[in-house]
């Protein structure tokens, strides 16, 4: 539950007055102002992401292979990856190797096909 939620729960309640209410809602207001812009980290996170994505219409990759493409931590492309939603991951064929990732298509109803 977000803090906009609570707050939000807050005034609709019957036991605040009419200026506590007006509190709330500016505490709410505050919150949507706030989390509408998108950070310098996300913005660049978009561009990152489709790199990824453009990297593995190729072939599957593993995290570190693409680390190594675009010049990232494999923990900050692994992050990434979970991320993205038109990306697949595809366990290794030992439990020792890493798991590669996949671009999937998606349909109209918001399923992965192959």
């Amino acid at each position: 539950m977000t803090k906009k939620e609570v707050l939000t729960k807050a005034i609709a309640m019957n036991g605040f007055t009419a200026e506590e209410k007006e509190v709330l809602q500016r505490m709410i207001d505050g919150l949507v102002k706030k989390s509408s812009k998108p950070t310098k980290a996300q913005i660049e996170n978009e561009g990152y992401k489709a790199d990824i994505v453009a990297i593995l219409d190729e072939n599957p990759k593993t995290a570190r292979e693409i680390a190594e493409l675009i010049g990232l931590s494999t923990n900050k492309v692994a992050a990434l990856l979970r991320a993205i939603d038109c990306v697949e991951k595809i366990p290794g064929a030992k439990s020792k190797d890493a798991p590669k990732y996949i671009k999937v298509e998606f349909n109209g109803a918001e399923e992965p096909t192959e």
